[in-house]
């Protein structure tokens, strides 16, 4: 999909409003103790501020593992994000995906607080990334 500077930029915003949006349902999720919930949402804000990044940068990925595999190589790599970046968003994925589809698994309280601060935190950074002179 070719886009223009107008169009980026507001797929841009649309991304990141999204990512705003799904840090408020983690948040309610949080307070209601529903935790797969929660790690689905997390997950999803993260992916989103991802994916504004990726616009942003003229990237396009069409899979959840395509988009850990661009970020490590795209970002991580070159030093743009660290390597707690990366495996967070690895992590975050792995865990929505159990809490989605496995029926076994339950995201624990301790887990989802742990990641929380650093999936907000990794949301901040990316969007000053998205900010950064070129």
């Amino acid at each position: 999909m070719s886009l223009n500077e107008q169009q980026r930029t507001k797929l841009v915003e649309l991304y990141l409003s999204k990512s705003d949006d799904l840090m408020v349902d983690a948040q309610i999720c949080i307070t209601q103790k529903r935790w797969n919930a929660a790690a689905n949402r997390l997950y999803y804000a993260l992916f989103n501020a991802v994916a504004a990044l990726f616009v942003h940068d003229h990237f396009t990925v069409g899979t959840h593992n395509g988009v850990k595999i661009l970020f490590g190589k795209e970002y991580v790599l070159t030093g743009l994000a660290t390597s707690e970046e990366g495996k967070l968003l690895s992590q975050m994925e792995s865990m929505r995906e159990r809490a989605d589809y496995d029926v076994t698994f339950v995201a624990t309280e301790e887990t989802i607080n742990e990641r929380a601060i650093p999936v907000a935190n990794m949301i901040n950074h990316l969007k000053e990334l998205i900010n950064r002179e070129e």
